[in-house]
């Protein structure tokens, strides 16, 4: 499934200034000599000064110790980038319907005409210490991963595109509490990963196997043991229906080809019976 998660920010804090963001954002351009700009709802072609503006911007009323933005990362699996044929074009489509679940997660009557966010598409990830084949002196830190790395990241403002209303996507609130509630809004993270999730299968058509779902994910991690037994059942179940169905299109193109090779033979004996 796709990967997406909300942090503070890859450079450290989200209570200032955009601006080491979007350049640290920036150092796939310097270093491949690439131009990508970045894009929002409508547009393709914004450049990282605009973005700087438009974040920075967008800050009425916040104190200097609040957060003033949040960056979204979406990571699609390497079965997703290959369903979409590692197109950026719909990477990008695939943003703004996580965008629009942004919105609308919040419960606030947001739409995705209310977020003011700036996107940018990279193409490449590199190792850093954390990862096990660096500790394991495999790679070293700074080296390209292997294999597609297609992700977009994604610099969303705390306020509303307006200026006006507050949104906080990184509270648990579900609402139990009235005023928090109109003020931050009832952001539930999983839900979120869901309907992303669901937008990536609506938007491509994509048939996501069972084991991929977050709904499997969700359950072999946190579920009960009787949760657990009953998806790997349906896991199973599914593997044989569609080995059953696989099977099926075997025989019924072996039997289309007899069909045809009979058809063929006929038609050579008439004419040489002719």
């Amino acid at each position: 499934m796709a990967h997406v998660n909300i942090t503070a920010s890859d450079t450290g804090g989200n209570t200032g200034s955009c601006g080491q963001l979007t350049d640290y954002l920036e150092k796939e351009n310097q270093k491949l000599g690439k131009n990508e700009l970045w894009f929002d709802q409508k547009h393709d072609d914004i450049k990282p000064d605009q973005v700087k503006s438009g974040i920075d911007q967008n800050v009425a009323k916040l104190k200097k110790t609040e957060a003033k933005f949040y960056l979204i990362n979406i990571s699609p699996s390497g079965k997703e980038l290959d369903h979409i044929g590692n197109d950026p074009q719909k990477l990008k489509a695939f943003a703004r319907e996580v965008m629009k679940e942004y919105a609308e997660n919040f419960n606030k009557g947001l739409s995705e005409k209310d977020i003011k966010y700036y996107g940018k598409i990279e193409y490449h990830r590199h190792y850093t210490h954390e990862d096990p084949e660096v500790k394991q002196g495999l790679y070293k830190r700074g080296d390209l991963k292997e294999g597609n790395q297609m992700h977009a990241q994604l610099i969303v403002s705390r306020k509303t595109a307006d200026n006006g209303r507050l949104i906080s996507p990184m509270t648990n609130h579900r609402g139990s509490n009235e005023g928090h509630s109109q003020k931050f809004g009832q952001f539930n993270r999983l839900d979120f990963t869901e309907r992303c999730e669901k937008a990536f299968d609506r938007t491509f058509s994509y048939e996501r196997e069972l084991k991929e779902t977050f709904q499997y994910r969700k359950v072999m991690l946190n579920g009960t043991a009787m949760q657990r037994a009953d998806m790997i059942v349906a896991e199973r179940n599914h593997q044989a229906k569609q080995s059953k169905e696989q099977s099926q299109a075997v025989e019924q193109n072996i039997r289309e080809k007899k069909e045809l090779m009979q058809e063929q033979h006929k038609r050579s004996s008439f004419r040489f019976n002719r």
